[in-house]
């Protein structure tokens, strides 16, 4: 085996703003105060770190807590409303959404969920009584942040799901250390171990041809989870080909621009 593959190193620095795991009686303290809030009517919760991310630690034998929730059987029809009203939701949630201001959103989505209003005998329907409205990843700077959609259900009587949240005042390096002419160059010879990708037992070298275009720069949350908290790092997003006869497209490398290590790489 060679003795340089890639590898992702976790070795923490000082300059990511992070956000510590909250202790479970703490943090379902806060989800009883987030349901509080919404009247109950939201039964999505909390994720370990007190956002509104998708998390399944308060599912209780592995089903979700909206799982028997009564479903609102009304039918949907004015959609600019239910629109309004989710951005005013995510706003009002803002502790737990990261989202203070409604003008930033911008919708990537909007389906339907329909179901019946009358459930029984000749008259049975088939409605839209939910929406699902999904809103793009936060920007920063013009820098996107990454992972950061928003995915929204509503139904006549409010919002019942909210997936996904933003960070607000997070730290981003005063200075780029690494520039990505630099960190593109340092990158062809990299050997990649490809069982984790395409399950094939080979070791794939990076060639000067694999790497081309220019990078964004990003914003990356990631867990750390060696130490228990997510970070978010300023980081290179630079595509690598998979120059090869598979169906494989290839990956994403995030490389921090401060500190010059490579955060996370993942498939395309």
């Amino acid at each position: 085996m060679s003795c340089n593959l890639l590898t992702v190193d976790g070795e923490a620095s000082d300059y990511p703003s992070t956000f510590p795991a909250i202790e479970f009686s703490e943090l379902d303290k806060m989800n009883q105060e987030y349901q509080a809030a919404n009247n109950g009517h939201i039964c999505s919760t909390l994720n370990k770190y007190g956002f509104t991310g998708y998390s399944e630690i308060f599912f209780v034998n592995g089903e979700s807590p909206c799982a028997d929730r009564e479903v609102v059987r009304t039918e949907i029809e004015e959609t600019d409303t239910l629109i309004t009203a989710t951005k005013s939701a995510l706003v009002k949630n803002s502790i737990y959404t990261g989202v203070n201001d409604s003008s930033k959103l911008i919708i990537t989505e909007i389906l339907p969920i329909r179901g019946c209003t009358i459930c029984e005998g000749p008259g049975l329907n088939n409605v839209p009584i939910e929406l699902k409205i999904t809103f793009a990843e936060q920007e920063k700077d013009s820098n996107k942040v990454v992972g950061t959609d928003i995915t929204v259900v509503i139904d006549a009587e409010g919002v019942s799901r909210i997936w996904g949240n933003w960070y607000q005042d997070f730290e981003v390096p005063d200075f780029v250390n690494f520039g990505y002419e630099e960190v593109q160059s340092g990158m062809i010879g990299w050997e990649i171990d490809m069982r984790p990708y395409t399950g094939e037992e080979t070791i794939y070298t990076i060639q000067n041809e694999d790497i081309g275009g220019k990078p964004e720069r990003v914003y990356l949350p990631i867990e750390n989870e060696s130490e228990q908290k997510l970070e978010i790092r300023t980081c290179w997003a630079i595509p690598i080909s998979y120059n090869q006869s598979s169906g494989f497209e290839g990956w994403m490398a995030y490389v921090d621009i401060e500190e010059g290590f490579l955060v996370d790489m993942r498939a395309r």
